[in-house]
């Protein structure tokens, strides 16, 4: 884990950044940064504890206290990454997505049904306009 010291973010692992300075070809400046903030200025957190089990860790052990924990940790992680990616992947939380998003970009209030029947209504009134 690090720590953005600019905005106090914690994350897994830096962004990666192409700083191309004006040059047509590689080779690139690679930057790594916060993946809130974009800044340089972070540190990686030591752990007190395993990620897996909870003992406390010893001086020269990081982030897991056994090679099983760092095993099972890692096969977790992995179960954690693909249940996001369904959530991301689902079709009713896209939807709520853009009804987020477009709640947010004018200002409205709209529920999920209000945004679904104003949505297609749209779909509507584009089919109509298509077939003239």
């Amino acid at each position: 884990m690090y720590i953005c010291l600019e905005c106090n973010c914690e994350f897994e692992k830096p962004v990666l950044l192409q700083e191309k300075h004006k040059l047509s070809c590689p080779p690139y400046e690679i930057i790594c940064v916060c993946p809130k903030c974009k800044t340089e200025n972070y540190q990686k957190i030591r752990s007190e504890f395993c990620r897996c089990c909870g003992a406390r860790l010893k001086e020269d052990q990081q982030d897991y206290c056994c090679d099983s924990c760092k095993k099972r940790g890692e096969r977790l992680w992995q179960k954690e990454l693909k249940r996001k990616k369904l959530l991301e992947d689902n079709p009713l939380c896209k939807i709520i997505r853009e009804n987020e998003a477009y709640n947010k970009q004018r200002s409205k209030n709209l529920s999920y049904g209000q945004f679904v029947a104003l949505k297609n209504s749209q779909k509507r009134k584009k089919a109509k306009n298509v077939k003239k």
